[in-house]
């Protein structure tokens, strides 16, 4: 658990940091949280190309994957701001946005749902799901040193909270993070472009995390917390 906490506190250290950075220099805040998430995306990714930390990680290829089909919903929550239509933003925003977001699912899905899930995984899997969301929430407060308001933060950290801990079970039950960077990706972008704004975004919000903490929690039947999630392959499919 303290090496868990750790290796959530490292990126978030980072990430304050540059945010603090621009805040000083001065310069658009979207170009500076741009900039954090590139550095510990590429930090993430040179760490897990380590070794074996591939397979450990669940970032291996399609043939480590299993039950794929348990990511179909997940998708499909993701596209569902595509009902208020499209709405783009400058060129160069959304330049800005479709990096910064891809970089963001990659990032978060690699470390919190893959080195840090295989950091909890002694624990069993609800206890590592649990405990994964609740560093995976308050890693989003790190949102402030962007100028972001200490309440939005915290309405954003439960929120993330519930992804967290949906995305987790789905890490263990497909083994297939590169799936999970795509839904992420996907949900976070839409939130950008679409038609959502006001009360309605927020709502979208809401319903989005808790749809994603439901499925979560609806794809852990039959699975015995007991099982070591370590050994995916000794489990039978369903």
């Amino acid at each position: 658990m303290r090496l868990a906490v750790l290796l959530a506190a490292a990126p978030a250290a980072i990430s304050v940091i540059i945010g603090l950075l621009g805040e000083r220099v001065g310069g658009d805040p979207l170009t500076w949280r741009l900039i954090a998430v590139l550095v510990v995306m590429i930090g993430a990714l040179v760490i897990v190309g380590q070794g074996r930390a591939w397979q450990r990680t669940g970032a291996a290829g399609p043939s480590s994957w299993r039950r794929e089909g348990l990511v179909v919903i997940p998708m499909l929550i993701a596209l569902a701001p595509l009902v208020t239509g499209i709405d783009l933003p400058a060129a160069s925003t959304l330049g800005i946005l479709v990096a910064g977001y891809v970089a963001t699912g990659v990032f978060e899905e690699i470390w919190h749902r893959g080195v840090i899930q295989d950091t909890l995984r002694s624990l069993g899997l609800r206890r590592a799901a649990v405990l994964g969301g609740a560093i995976f929430g308050l890693s989003h407060l790190t949102n402030i040193a962007f100028g972001q308001s200490v309440a939005v933060s915290l309405a954003q950290a439960v929120g993330a909270f519930c992804f967290g801990v949906g995305f987790s079970i789905l890490r263990w039950r497909t083994n297939a993070i590169w799936l999970l960077v795509a839904v992420h990706a996907v949900g976070d972008l839409l939130f950008k472009i679409t038609g959502l704004h006001g009360g309605l975004l927020w709502g979208f919000l809401i319903a989005h995390d808790t749809a994603m903490l439901l499925w979560g929690l609806w794809c852990l039947r039959g699975v015995r917390d007991s099982l070591p999630v370590a050994v995916s392959r000794s489990e039978r499919r369903r």
